[in-house]
């Protein structure tokens, strides 16, 4: 990996991340090592803020000359009425995890959702268009997901949560957006969700269900048919008790390791203008979760 070029005449730009908490966030792991390996005079930084500190954090952020930040939980649609103005996949989500400042101005953006994406193609190789999509759980991952998802032309997409009116508003407000893909609200129930799941082609899990020991599968496994595809965005474990099971019989299966590096490849074009050296990212990502275990 190249060194980090300095300049005594440059000034370091500072970047960073915004949650609460945020101490265990892996994203300076990653975006530092692009900044390094292209030489570029830039940190990036974790401020964890408190909710009642949102609105103090931006001015300070401002006062400071940071030139973008990433929002992470909880802050990711609060942060929508301190800005200047969003993207229109940003507005579409609901939900800004990019912040560019810029002549004075801030501009939200979200990359979640064409971080998820372009995982889904590269990592699990499959196009969405035409196909049944099952998505378990409705918080704010599955709020991005579901809107590229219609966006790229799913057939259908079936919604379930145990928050059940969580689920029917994600499903209402992309049956709105996207009138030509068919929504369904699924009761959150064993039998029901396997009667989903046996009619999808794709099988998303936006819950932390397989992040601790001893959590099941999320799924009856029989259920995991052979042309199911499965992506699961728990990266650590890398191997859930679900994604454990779709591999034994066979199916293709992803991880959320693709889209939190391709979620922060975008960023870094957004804060930077520059093309991002996504295999330096990959490798700094990777060794990072190693860490953690």
């Amino acid at each position: 990996m190249r060194s980090r070029k300095k300049s005594g005449s440059s000034v370091l730009r500072i970047f960073g991340i915004i949650g609460f908490p945020v101490k265990h966030t892996l994203s300076p792991h990653f975006q530092n090592a692009a900044f390094a390996y292209l030489g570029l005079d830039a940190e990036y930084i974790p401020f964890e803020t408190a909710p009642r500190e949102l609105k103090a954090a931006f001015g300070k952020f401002k006062a400071l000359g940071v030139r973008g930040i990433n929002v992470t939980i909880p802050h990711k649609q609060a942060v929508l009425k301190l800005l200047d103005s969003v993207s229109p996949e940003a507005k579409g989500i609901g939900a800004v995890n990019t912040v560019v400042f810029k002549a004075g101005k801030t501009r939200g953006f979200n990359t979640d959702g064409e971080g998820f994406m372009r995982s889904l193609k590269s990592d699990l190789k499959f196009n969405p268009k035409g196909k049944a999509v099952f998505l378990f759980g409705c918080g704010g991952a599955a709020q991005a997901i579901a809107f590229v998802l219609a966006r790229e032309g799913a057939r259908s997409i079936a919604f379930t949560d145990q928050m059940e009116e969580r689920a029917k508003k994600l499903s209402s407000k992309t049956g709105k957006d996207f009138p030509k893909c068919r929504v369904k609200y699924t009761p959150f129930i064993g039998e029901r969700i396997h009667e989903e799941v046996l009619g999808s082609d794709l099988l998303v899990n936006t819950t932390p269900v397989g992040m601790h020991k001893g959590d099941p599968c999320i799924v009856n496994p029989k259920a995991l048919h052979r042309k199911l595809a499965v992506y699961d965005i728990v990266y650590n474990p890398p191997v859930t008790p679900l994604s454990k099971e779709a591999k034994r019989r066979g199916l293709k299966v992803a991880n959320g390791l693709g889209m939190l590096l391709y979620q922060g490849v975008l960023s870094f074009e957004l804060f930077t203008g520059k093309r991002a050296p996504v295999e330096v990212m990959r490798r700094a990502l990777k060794k990072a979760v190693k860490c953690l275990r």
